[in-house]
């Protein structure tokens, strides 16, 4: 079996980012304080200082500071964790709660749960990011991927996730919305 092959059969949702995008959003950041949808395995990489797994259950708890969120595949209610979990990490971050947030999920810009993104810069990759969990090693996913910034350093995501992808951000103009988009930081 590939390991694409078992990222399309896999049971569980539990894929972990790879270092070199845990690394960029520390250098963003300055730290993560707080990674609510992870357990002990994948915080050896994250290393926040706060850490919920499926037992502690992250989602109903505060996400306080910056906050490093890879939120679990699949679904609850009919409703995929994606919109559940980055939902949540809006609401966070709009209380004040998260000061700093960087996402990663899915490049589904026609779900409608990804429209509330396009308030935030976006990273997208130009590439699909391999995953990893305890028992394979990398698995590709099955659609491309978004970085999405929540802060107020916009210019070092810009400066630091271009060597990932496309940083894009919408604007709103009187007449109709506009797509900025930034490559590097001569944007």
């Amino acid at each position: 079996m590939t390991h694409y092959d078992a990222l399309l059969m896999s049971t569980s949702n539990e894929w972990y980012t790879p270092p070199k995008y845990i690394e960029a959003a520390r250098v963003v950041m300055g730290g993560i304080d707080c990674d609510p949808a992870s357990n002990a395995f994948a915080n050896q990489i994250v290393k926040a200082a706060t850490y919920y797994d499926e037992y502690t259950n992250g989602f109903d708890k505060p996400w306080p500071g910056r906050v490093w969120l890879n939120p679990p595949y699949g679904q609850v209610d009919n409703r995929s964790n994606q919109e559940r979990w980055s939902c949540r990490l809006i609401a966070q971050f709009e209380a004040g709660i998260t000061t700093e947030a960087i996402l990663l999920v899915n490049a589904v810009t026609g779900n409608m749960w990804f429209q509330r993104l396009w308030n935030y810069p976006i990273c997208f990759t130009n590439h699909r990011i391999r995953f990893y969990n305890a028992k394979v090693e990398a698995g590709q996913t099955t659609h491309s991927n978004a970085l999405i910034y929540f802060g107020s350093n916009e210019h070092a995501f810009i400066e630091v996730f271009s060597q990932f992808g496309r940083v894009v951000r919408a604007i709103d103009t009187p007449r109709h919305t506009n797509l900025e988009l930034w490559q590097g930081v001569s944007a």
